[in-house]
Parts: structure tokens; sequence; C-alpha cells
């Protein structure tokens, strides 16, 4: 049976994002390893870290502001557009990310750093931001090609770390990494076709997921980021809308939605992301708001984090629930038959603009 499930799988899934899914935590190591000898552009940091990224370049840079929030001592803000911030100066390092090396927004913001005399580093796999990062003397990390960015999370998030924590943002230890990728191998093994279906949570939630919009809510703080990777997952790999949002916030505006007609509200299936760390106050909201909204949704699901409680595990509970929406995107794609890979409206945006700047 398992065997023809596996068949089923890629005769959808033919470019095998799956396999690229269950390839994350090898990935974070591989990365990690390859990180050592990434140079921050500057020694001393006093001044806001900026990350520069579009779409799956960018998740890296959320999932690193909520990882640090805690403990930061500076924030980290996220630039998805073509210009910095007003205050970026010479004093305000600027880490680039474009897997491709080709965003036009990513190479904006990295023109605009060099004008502004910001430290500069540069995560690509090659492209234009690669040539000017190598022609400017920027740091540069070139990582692994031949995946969509939204399968190379690995490798676009794991420098991020290591410069926090050569920074002293937020020391890692080896000893970290490795506990996280550990315990991210052994929940990558539950959720293969070749696991027990039985128990396993990720291809449960997909069909439980067929034929509903995922509305994806969490707190607002280790597991802000990962709901909204949720919702593009499922927008790209399973072609299906989906929404997300964050506590305190949607307590105070969009659970009035929830007053929608019921045809409406009956295509919605809720899924609550909670965590240990999470304000405890918004643990409260969360539970009231869930025991409000589960008899008016066409489904709902609460989801904690799994690893170790406080600092030691922070890194392996974000890496668990990153696994298990990665995974079940893939197989909610795979229940609509449709292939995970393709992207054909997002490129077909950047053909649009390429041919008018032609």
């Amino acid at each position: 049976m398992r065997r023809e499930e596996s068949a089923r799988h890629y005769h959808v899934d033919v470019n095998r994002m799956l396999d690229l899914v269950a390839g994350f935590p090898n990935q974070v190591a591989d990365a990690w390893e390859m990180s050592r000898g990434f140079e921050p552009p500057t020694r001393k940091i006093d001044a806001p870290l900026i990350v520069c990224g579009m779409g799956g370049s960018a998740i890296g840079g959320e999932l690193l502001r909520d990882l640090v929030r805690l403990e930061a001592t500076v924030p980290v803000l996220l630039v998805r557009g073509y210009t910095l911030p007003v205050f970026a100066s010479r004093k305000t390092p600027v880490i680039c990310v474009s897997f491709s090396g080709n965003t036009e927004e990513v190479l904006s913001t990295f023109q605009e750093a060099l004008t502004r005399g910001c430290p500069v580093a540069v995560i690509t796999s090659g492209g234009k931001l690669a040539e000017e990062a190598t022609r400017a003397g920027a740091s540069l990390l070139v990582v692994p090609d031949g995946r969509p960015p939204r399968a190379a999370l690995g490798y676009l998030f794991t420098p991020l770390l290591r410069l926090a924590s050569k920074w002293g943002i937020y020391p890692v230890t080896d000893r970290e990494i490795e506990t996280a990728v550990r315990k991210t191998r052994r929940l990558t093994k539950k959720y293969l076709l070749d696991s027990d279906p039985a128990n396993n949570a990720a291809l449960e939630l997909a069909r439980r997921l067929y034929g509903k919009i995922p509305l994806i809510y969490s707190g607002g703080g280790l597991l802000s980021g990962a709901a909204y990777r949720w919702k593009c997952q499922f927008n790209e790999n399973s072609k299906c809308m989906a929404f997300s949002n964050t506590f305190s916030e949607l307590g105070h505006n969009e659970v009035m939605g929830w007053d929608a007609n019921e045809r409406i509200r009956r295509d919605i299936f809720l899924i609550m992301l909670k965590d240990y760390e999470d304000y405890p106050r918004v643990q409260k909201r969360m539970a009231i708001t869930f025991t409000l909204l589960e008899p008016l949704a066409g489904g709902a699901v609460q989801i904690d984090s799994k690893g170790e409680k406080g600092r030691k595990g922070r890194l392996a509970r974000l890496f668990s629930i990153i696994t298990l929406g990665d995974f079940s995107s893939v197989y909610l794609a795979v229940e609509y038959g449709k292939d995970p890979t393709p992207i054909e409206k997002i490129e077909r945006i950047k053909q649009e603009l390429r041919s008018e700047d032609a």
C-alpha cells in the first residue's frame, strides 16, 4: 500500500518537491558548516540590522527576527521592496538575500546600501547579485542552486543565524544547531510517505484541508513568521488561497469577520499555531478565541510547537512548525492533483515586467 501511495504521489509531484522539503534539516547542517567563513561586513553593530528579500528569499529574515526577538541586542528589520528605510547609514548593516541573484527589488536595495555606505553582506546562489557583490567587495556567501527559493530555506536562513551569532546579537552554538537538526530529522521521518499513515500528522492535516481555505493564526512571538511561511507554502505549493494573522492584533479587528455568512465561514479551516513562549496574556487570548471560532469554522485545529522549553529548545520548536507546514502543503497539492513546483503566474508577472522594460 505504501508503494502505491508513493507512486500516486510522484505521479503528481513530478518535480519531487517532497524530496526537497525532506532535505530541510540537511540544508541547515550543510549551511551552518558552509557559513563558518562567512565574515560579517562590520565587527561592531549598534544599529538595527536590515534584511532585504522577497518571497522565499525573505522568509529567513522573518524567522531570524522572531527567533531573536526576546534577546536581540538590536532590532532586526525586514525590507520587502525597492528602497531602504531613510535612517540606513554607514552604521546600519544590510544583508541582501536573493536565491536567484536576479530579484530586482533586492538588487535595488543592494545598490542603495552601497550608495549610503552601509556595511553589506549578500546571500545568493549566483546571478547579478553575486556579480555586483564581488565587484563591490561585499561579504558574499554563495549557496547551492538547483531548487526553487522556497525549497532552499535552510540555505537562506542558517547563514543569517551565523552572522547574528558572530555579531553577538543572538549567540548560537554548534550543539544547538546539531540538536535542532537531529530533532527535525526525527520529525521528517514521521512525515515521509513510507511512515505509518495513521501517525503522519502532515498527511492527515492535508486531507482535512482539502476543499478549504487555510487561515493560520499565531501568537506574535516565535511563530509569527512561521505562520506566514505556512500561508505562502499553501499558496505556492498547494495552489490554494491561504491567509495568516497574529495575536493580539487580530483579536481587535479580524475576529469580527467571523460574523460573516455561514456559507463563507464553512470554507475556512482555522489553524492555530502555539508556542510555549507566547506571551501569557496572548496564550489566554488564543484559547478564548479558539473556543469562540471553532464552532463557526469548516474545520479547526490547534498545533503546538515541539521541542524543549525555553531558550535551548527555541530553534528546534521553530523548525518543528516549519517542517509540518512544508510537508502538509506538498501533500495538499497532490490531493488537488497539482504539481507543487511550477509557479506560472509568478513567472508570468516577471516576464511581463521584463517585456515592459525592454
